[in-house]
């Protein structure tokens, strides 16, 4: 398997994961306060990443370096406004939302990684967007909360611009498993300081169900989406690898239709389709442009 496909096969891994994650989250939040969720969330992580260095004998290590700082400082404020979101919205319309994600990864890509982008890419990427959209038009709730949609989008923005700091801190040579590891660290301390000040901390009621429900969900996003995209970035361009994860609110409006059902029309149908057409056509288009690169 060449790079580029590795890098595909990874980035599709994690987008599978990133869409189940956040319906067994929503389960866990009918039992746990967003605080709560998300330091269980962010010391989940920790523990998985060190364990994994031990099980893989290759020992994490921590970075001590601002762009390191800076990335957890803005992971934080998405981890908080995820579980945020999340527990004012149903994952149906937090997935839905959470497809300005795209929009933000590329103008960061452009503007702080300074990525160029083909007229032909910019045209996919657009239609790309727009079918999201289409896809969305009158199948979500759009009478949900104003406070959970705007949640939502800030999540969002948060965590694209993580993950540009994040391909900055890959382009040196950093190893993902211990930037995963030094990130969360950081976080923890941030979303530490969330949880007092929310009052949610000292709160003893922590009940196993929520608990259990919220380390599986961390396991599942935190972990194994969060670690396969970081190596998916190795050899896919931000942008471009960032646009294939549109397709996470489709995957996870099929996997949530047997709790969160929504309604099926021709509109949002051709705005799938579109979609997933505009996806692949992007990624044979990388593939052949990276293909001439080697070359």
């Amino acid at each position: 398997m060449d790079n580029i496909k590795k890098g595909y096969y990874l980035n599709f891994l994690s987008v599978v994961m990133m869409a189940i994650g956040p319906l067994v989250s929503k389960f866990g939040l009918l039992h746990i306060s967003p605080g709560k969720a998300a330091l269980i969330n962010t010391v989940t992580i920790i523990v998985v990443s060190y364990l994994w260095g031990v099980f893989t004998k290759n020992t994490v290590t921590f970075y001590v370096e601002k762009e390191v700082i800076l990335l957890a400082l803005f992971n934080a404020c998405g981890v908080i406004f995820l579980f945020m979101s999340m527990d004012l919205l149903s994952p149906v319309e937090v997935g839905f939302l959470g497809r300005f994600y795209t929009v933000f990864a590329v103008v960061l890509s452009v503007f702080i990684l300074k990525e160029k982008m083909t007229k032909t890419e910019i045209i996919f990427i657009v239609l790309a967007l727009f079918g999201a959209f289409m896809f969305v038009g009158e199948g979500a709730d759009w009478q949900a909360s104003l406070v959970g949609s705007l949640f939502a989008i800030l999540y969002t923005f948060f965590f694209a611009l993580t993950n540009v700091y994040i391909k900055k801190t890959l382009t040196i040579g950093r190893e993902s498993n211990s930037i995963l590891f030094t990130n969360n660290c950081i976080t923890a301390i941030f979303v530490l300081v969330y949880s007092m000040l929310a009052g949610e901390l000292f709160d003893p009621n922590y009940p196993v169900n929520g608990v259990l429900l919220i380390v599986l969900s961390s396991i599942i996003t935190g972990f194994l989406g969060t670690i396969l995209l970081y190596e998916a970035l190795k050899y896919l361009r931000f942008s471009i690898a960032n646009i294939s994860r549109a397709l996470s609110p489709l995957l996870l409006a099929v996997i949530s239709f047997p709790f969160f059902p929504i309604k099926l029309t021709i509109w949002n149908v051709t705005g799938a389709i579109l979609l997933m057409v505009s996806v692949l056509l992007l990624s044979v288009g990388e593939k052949k442009k990276q293909g001439k690169e080697e070359k």
